[in-house]
């Protein structure tokens, strides 16, 4: 099935997942469902749950289009970075600035989860019209 870790993301065992980013980042992997297909860069892999991995406010506002819009219809999408403490975490990036990002591109923030000690993350949804 999947890891205890992945738990945060609310997942059932027939999502299918899609992380971009996370082959950036040593360690995220074991945050991953089993079947989470892991992306390459500037592709567009349909999923029920997209988790997008990011260290900056910079690197967030170039990927979450691509990210967003690999979400399938009633899907969701997760932005997880960095926490502030841990050493190389961007200041400029915590849950306020994933809002604000989400709610500029017609998304929601729908909730926010403590993934580790070094990661974080806001769930969100597209906007209703």
């Amino acid at each position: 099935m999947f890891s205890e870790s992945a738990q945060p993301f609310d997942l059932s065992a027939t999502d299918r997942v899609t992380a971009y980013g996370a082959k950036d980042f040593p360690g995220v992997e074991a945050m991953l469902p089993d079947s989470a297909f892991l992306a390459e860069d500037d592709g567009r892999f349909p999923a029920d749950v997209v988790l997008l991995f990011v260290a900056t406010a910079a690197d967030l506002a170039h990927e979450l289009a691509t990210a967003a819009a690999a979400v399938e219809p009633g899907g969701s999408l997760w932005v997880c970075y960095p926490t502030a403490d841990v050493d190389g975490g961007a200041p400029d990036l915590n849950r306020d600035t994933v809002a604000s990002l989400f709610e500029a591109n017609s998304w929601e923030p729908v909730g926010d989860a403590k993934l580790s000690a070094e990661w974080s993350a806001v769930h969100g949804r597209p906007a209703e019209s």
